[in-house]
């Protein structure tokens, strides 16, 4: 058995949790990819506040970085296929595999379809996988439905998350309109939209998985406000009443068989004893509920990550949507 190696692409908040747990399950990590400044030169460990040296500089060239060779990058960029077509694209043509937290790629062909089907192309001409996990992978898809195993006839599936803006840091804060006023944020909408993929991926690879054809589509996007002055922490200032913490954001699919789908993710700075949690109630026969408190949504988006490394890798070639990857499982000891 050899080391699998790994180039970390982006040493944030995740790529930081990242890098520890792939040490901790024996990868070896070859290169790494930064764009800070003050991240960039110096070692990934220190970085990553590993308290140690690894050995793997922060390099600001990718090509540089993925030359060393590697089987799999755990990219952490952004959200968006679009910003994120260029970085997957130049580990792809590498022929390195990727793996991403990036959740418009956990199935992107409804909203992103060039894009997807331009990198689909590129990772088969290259004999390698481009594949999306996180907490969405268990939580609001595979746990989902092996619940539905359960049933004998359904009729609805409805699912609600809440995750902790100030876990992924002042752009994630900024993204969901922390600070602004109602009347802002209802501008913003107004004059830019809002952008659906997030729940709506997770939707469409829920219906895709369970052999369902969609008819009908509808998101929208809800404000969550401040009811006292609530500290931001990731923008380390308080949130006055009345004015956003955060957004619930929603997507609702009818299918052609008749079963009604709707997921709610609700992303908010939280209040002294908040938890993440994940909760799904099926009406149908019979009715069934499932509920996860403490979910810890940024750490298991990396552990799910680190589990499923040896499936992309053996995953055959193209991008792989997460309800063709198969069941998650728990990977004990090295992933070599």
């Amino acid at each position: 058995m050899r080391d699998l190696r790994a180039v970390v692409y982006g040493v944030g908040a995740m790529g930081s949790i990242l890098t520890r747990l792939l040490l901790d399950k024996g990868v070896k990590i070859v290169g790494a990819v930064g764009r800070s400044p003050d991240k960039v030169g110096r070692d990934l460990g220190e970085v990553a506040g590993l308290g140690r040296k690894i050995g793997v500089a922060v390099d600001s060239d990718p090509r540089r970085a993925l030359a060393v060779g590697a089987d799999i990058a755990v990219v952490c960029v952004s959200s968006y296929l679009s910003t994120m077509r260029d970085h997957f694209a130049v580990c792809l043509e590498h022929g390195v595999n990727v793996i991403t937290i990036e959740e418009e790629t956990v199935f992107p062909w409804s909203t992103a379809p060039d894009h997807a089907a331009e990198l689909d192309a590129l990772a088969k001409s290259n004999g390698v996988t481009l594949a999306a996990s996180g907490a969405q992978d268990v939580f609001w898809l595979h746990l989902v439905g092996t619940l539905l195993g359960a049933s004998h006839k359904v009729e609805a599936v409805e699912g609600h998350c809440a995750w902790n803006v100030d876990d992924y840091g002042p752009e994630v804060a900024t993204h969901v309109h922390v600070g602004d006023t109602p009347e802002a944020f209802e501008r913003h909408i107004a004059e830019h939209g809002w952008p659906d993929f997030v729940v709506r991926a997770t939707l469409e690879a829920l219906v895709s998985e369970l052999g369902l054809s969609a008819t009908s589509w509808s998101s929208n996007v809800t404000p969550v406000l401040a009811d006292e002055p609530t500290l931001c922490r990731s923008q380390n200032r308080a949130v006055p009443s009345g004015h956003l913490l955060g957004i619930v954001d929603s997507t609702e699919v009818q299918t052609a068989e008749g079963l009604h789908f709707k997921f709610s993710m609700e992303g908010r700075v939280y209040r002294e004893g908040d938890s993440d949690t994940n909760e799904w109630r099926i009406r149908g026969e019979p009715d069934l509920h499932l509920r996860n408190e403490h979910v810890s949504y940024r750490f298991t988006t990396c552990s799910s990550i680190v589990n499923r490394i040896p499936d992309v890798i053996r995953a055959e070639p193209g991008l792989i949507t997460l309800d063709r990857l198969g069941k998650p499982s728990y990977k004990h000891g090295a992933l070599g």
